[in-house]
């Protein structure tokens, strides 16, 4: 998953999914719906006005999710216990 996906992710399930120098990548997605820089306080309000198309963008990581063909993904959750 890139940077890029890990926003949209965190701007439509309110899960951080980044951290530190990686912030950048959620607060230039929600940038991109008002048009100017959007500051720390504000995420939770633009992510509320735009949920519609920021559910669109997960909608279609989702759609387009790629399996994971080199056996590096484990879900050892789902096993049995």
């Amino acid at each position: 998953m890139t940077k890029q996906e890990c926003a949209i992710v965190t701007a439509y399930t309110g899960f951080s999914m980044l951290k530190g120098s990686g912030l950048k990548y959620l607060y230039n997605y929600l940038s991109g719906f008002i048009g100017r820089p959007v500051y720390s306080h504000e995420i939770p309000a633009v992510a509320e006005a735009y949920k519609e198309q920021i559910r669109e963008d997960f909608l279609a990581l989702c759609r387009n999710a790629k399996e994971a063909d080199d056996g590096s993904y484990k879900n050892d959750a789902r096993q049995s216990v």
